[in-house]
């Protein structure tokens, strides 16, 4: 069932943000505060990422059945890329909104925007599933 895909998926997110707070404490080590709040964004937005896709696989899985799978799929896209885009911050030490003439800096900011585009899209898709299943 392709519900235990995006289970996995969002269990896998998870994990890998869990293990993003180990850059993290070593950058609040080195004593970086711009580093450490980029490694900080990292880990936590990948983890609630993580647990979001988990949520809504259950939550849509339940709703919305074999319609699911187009919200899930956009909503998992966006998560996988807000995390490349927040490692690829801390991991280069540069932000999302700095000098986009840089080209690794609008690869981030494009990731971001990306993963923003999708998320509008889920939800919409979402909001219009339930419509026409008639929870709404």
């Amino acid at each position: 069932m392709f519900h235990d895909k995006f289970l996995l998926l969002g269990y896998l997110l998870f994990c890998i943000g869990t293990l993003l707070g180990i850059p993290h404490g070593l950058s609040k080590r080195r004593g970086s505060p711009a580093q450490t709040e980029l490694w900080r964004v990292a880990h936590l937005s990948t983890c609630v990422g993580g647990i979001s896709v988990i949520g809504m696989t259950m939550a849509l899985g339940t709703l919305l059945q074999e319609l699911a799978i187009y919200t899930l799929a956009p909503f998992t896209i966006a998560a996988y890329c807000f995390f490349a885009a927040c490692t690829l911050s801390g991991w280069l030490n540069l932000s999302w909104d700095g000098n986009r003439d840089l080209p690794k800096v609008k690869l981030i900011y494009r990731l971001q925007i990306l993963a923003s585009t999708l998320s509008v899209i889920a939800i919409v898709v979402s909001l219009l599933s339930l419509l026409f299943k008639g929870y709404m």
